[in-house]
């Protein structure tokens, strides 16, 4: 080698090691994605590579017979992953849809988003997750492939590992889909889960190295899509091996949504009862630190970082009555079916409310719901002309509300909007007699509310 390129060389390595040095930590981000692992088996072999990890059982699928019901094929599996939310939201359905709701923006725009400047990197053995879904977002990205061997995917990632300084990095691999298709449950898939094992133990080594070397503060998640049928060879329904899959991290991960979470269905032996594929980018959002009030739309919760749900409470008749969403969604006929009444309840608890700047977001059948007003005013036929039903979307973002003191109120149609209780216990028809409509009044004050 020429002298000058030698020493031009050292010189650019030693600037860039003082540059990443003299920054202290910072936090960056490695999802592996591996296609198709059942979580069991993983239990099973030997993978010294996992048991590096935390490894946590989660599910995919959404909830079986609610609106987030979502087949377990890799399309809509890998959509919701990337996105936090269920197909409910990113309209991702099957393995040949298209491009994702924009509405909810990929883990890849999220970062973007927060940071321009952010060197983002994709790598997807199974194409579509770039090609289709989304293919809007490679714009975004400093560098990505689709297609290839899982080697070649994880080359390239090592590559980057080793030899430039990313802030998040995705990694899909697919042998062990590929093999369960092939040959079911058997050595065959067995071997193929052992090779990724490997595959994520060289991964591992080079997050360790950077971490010692620059002063670098890496979360590490690995997650896959389904699990399997009873044979091996299949998946798509809701059965509880093709809905378990798992949650790895090399940070310890917390279990407070279990306070907050709503999901009164305990089928598949409580499985419910475990996070979901969508946490993984509200884990990915406030390990970095750029979680919005925004972000807690999502239908998950973050793994890692606090979490604190508060309640609300109105004074009605002497009784405390607190904040809940009706169980019948799409009712009364003003509400769409992905949206639940506002209610005060005077014979039971408050549901827990995450109140994130001016913004009320609650857990309903582990989707994340805003607290909007409805547009139809004057209805249900309880309400004044001037008034307008509360209600818990769970097909979009909270409205923007006004929370001072013990009051909220919300802006509608350019009026001061007070929140509160209406008169008439027991209606509309959907509620029982000693609950009370929630809504926002345009010609009334709001009514004292607590927050506990």
């Amino acid at each position: 080698m020429d002298k000058k390129i030698k020493i031009r060389s050292c010189w650019l390595m030693t600037l860039l090691l003082f540059i990443a040095t003299s920054l202290g930590a910072s936090e960056k981000v490695l999802l592996v994605g591996i296609d198709g692992v059942q979580y069991e088996r993983i239990l099973a072999l030997n993978t010294p590579a996992f048991d590096r990890l935390n490894l946590i059982k989660a599910y995919a699928g959404g909830v079986q017979w609610q609106k987030t019901q979502q087949r377990t094929v890799s399309g809509p599996g890998w959509s919701t992953i990337m996105t936090g939310v269920w197909k409910n939201k990113h309209n991702i359905s099957s393995n040949t849809d298209g491009a994702a709701n924009n509405n909810w923006p990929s883990i890849y725009r999220h970062i973007y988003n927060a940071n321009p400047q952010a060197k983002i990197y994709g790598y997807s053995t199974w194409g579509p997750i770039h090609s289709q879904f989304f293919a809007r977002d490679m714009e975004v990205l400093t560098a990505h492939a689709e297609g290839g061997s899982d080697d070649d995917n994880l080359n390239r990632t090592l590559n980057v590992l080793e030899n430039d300084f990313p802030d998040f990095i995705f990694l899909h691999l697919d042998e062990p889909d590929a093999a369960g298709h092939s040959h079911g449950h058997g050595q065959a898939y067995d071997d193929s889960i052992v090779r990724s094992d490997r595959r994520l133990g060289l991964l591992l080594d080079a997050v360790a190295f950077r971490e010692q070397q620059f002063s670098e503060n890496w979360l590490v998640l690995v997650t896959t899509d389904h699990g399997r049928n009873l044979a091996g060879k299949g998946h798509g329904g809701q059965t509880k091996k093709e809905k378990t899959i798992f949650i790895a991290s090399n940070k310890p991960l917390h279990y407070q949504y279990k306070n907050y979470t709503a999901v009164p269905n305990n089928s598949f032996d409580g499985l419910y009862k475990e996070p979901a594929q969508t946490y993984i980018v509200p884990t990915i959002l406030n390990f970095l630190g750029i979680m919005t009030d925004d972000h807690w739309g999502l239908d998950g919760l973050p793994l890692i970082g606090p979490i604190e749900a508060k309640s609300i409470y109105v004074n009605i008749g002497g009784k405390q009555c607190g904040l809940e969403w009706d169980i019948n969604a799409g009712t009364p006929m003003t509400i769409s079916r992905n949206e639940h009444v506002a209610k005060f309840d005077c014979e039971g608890n408050a549901d827990p409310m995450f109140i994130m700047g001016n913004k009320v977001y609650t857990n309903i059948h582990g989707s994340g719901c805003g607290l909007q007003w409805d547009v139809d005013k004057g209805t249900p036929l309880t309400l004044e002309e001037n008034e307008h039903v509360a209600k818990f979307d769970c097909a979009g973002y909270a409205d923007l509300m006004k929370i001072i003191g013990k009051e909220i109120s919300a802006t509608i149609n350019d009026q001061i909007c007070g929140f509160q209780w209406d008169a008439d216990a027991g209606t509309p028809v959907t509620l029982g007699s000693n609950e009370h409509v929630a809504k926002f009044d345009c010609m009334g004050s709001a009514d004292p509310i607590t927050i506990k």
